[in-house]
């Protein structure tokens, strides 16, 4: 578990690994096909617009299938008047469409990873195999904008498309102005779990440990206790893995961990609120961590993320 975050990894992976050529993110816009909406707990609008114009682009292809393209590409289309843009992938990493740069359009772009090394396109097209028609995720990564000095955090909202003709598509769109919510930490915490349960230990925290992996996201990572609530992963501090994190204290004193284990004996996972400074801050601020308990190999792990959520003037966004 973290008690504060660190970009060093960043600074160094940006000193090390080149960015390859733009390709991916964006888009804030809401055009108009008709897709229905779904619950899905997001808090931000800004982030339910994203989502709208993937599902309305998922849509669009579901009824036209590659002749969509065209209308995402058509001058006065939602799609091009919006400062953002979407990009299409088929299952084996050729990019279908790409609204921001056409020249990008039937490469093979599956070995492309961002400055930290994570496989992005990759990810995205392993939403194919999952067996939903409608299947999604979310996939954060750290991009290179053009104008920036150092990589900024994208999230990008992907899921997949059915063509009438039976063509499956990974369509989305992302955006550097998404803020975090609740359901990102969720949704990685209960990935990680699920891989604790399927890989084993072993394996499960290797791919934890690594910069490059899935599980760190939006400047936060995935962390793992014992039983105990000693550290056994932190790749915020690598170096200070087996403290004994139990009877951690927010910034008034709080018994955070105390709070965790407590919510745990009677379910599977919890959320808990506590207060602490953001980096580079005296003040403490509002910090949300949410922790499953898991089994495996005969033993009890906590897997958890925290975050400082954004202040309540952006929710409405």
């Amino acid at each position: 578990m973290r008690v504060s975050r660190s970009s060093r990894i960043v600074r160094h992976v940006w000193s090390t690994v080149p960015l390859a050529v733009a390709f991916l993110v964006a888009a804030c816009g809401a055009p108009a096909p008709s897709a229905p909406p779904k619950p899905d707990g997001l808090i931000y609008e800004d982030t339910r617009r994203l989502v709208r114009l993937v599902d309305e682009a998922a849509a669009l292809i579901a009824q036209r299938g590659a002749a969509a393209f065209a209308e995402f590409g058509r001058p006065d289309s939602p799609w091009r008047r919006s400062s953002a843009y979407l990009f299409v992938y088929e299952p084996s990493g050729i990019c279908a469409w790409h609204g921001g740069n056409a020249q990008l359009i039937g490469r093979n772009l599956l070995d492309f990873r961002d400055a930290l090394g994570k496989p992005v396109v990759q990810l995205i097209t392993e939403i194919a195999r999952q067996s939903d028609r409608d299947a999604s995720e979310w996939i954060f990564y750290l991009w290179e904008d053009g104008t920036d000095f150092l990589p900024t955090w994208k999230s990008s909202y992907v899921r997949k498309a059915i063509a009438p003709d039976g063509t499956v598509y990974l369509v989305g769109a992302g955006s550097s102005l998404v803020k975090m919510e609740k359901v990102f930490v969720q949704r990685q915490v209960d990935a990680a779990a699920r891989l604790l349960r399927e890989e084993g230990r072993e394996a499960a925290f290797r791919e934890l440990r690594k910069a490059g992996s899935r599980f760190y996201f939006l400047e936060t990572f995935v962390f793992v206790l014992d039983g105990q609530g000693r550290s056994v992963v932190d790749p915020a501090f690598p170096t200070m893995e087996h403290r004994d994190m139990a009877n951690f204290r927010d910034a008034v004193g709080r018994p955070v961990l105390q709070e965790v284990m407590a919510k745990l004996e009677t379910s599977d996972a919890a959320w808990v609120q506590f207060l602490w400074p953001k980096p580079g801050r005296r003040l403490p601020s509002r910090k949300l961590m949410y922790v499953r308990k898991v089994e495996a190999g005969g033993q009890t792990f906590l897997i958890g993320s925290d975050f400082f959520p954004a202040t309540p003037i952006w929710m409405r966004g």
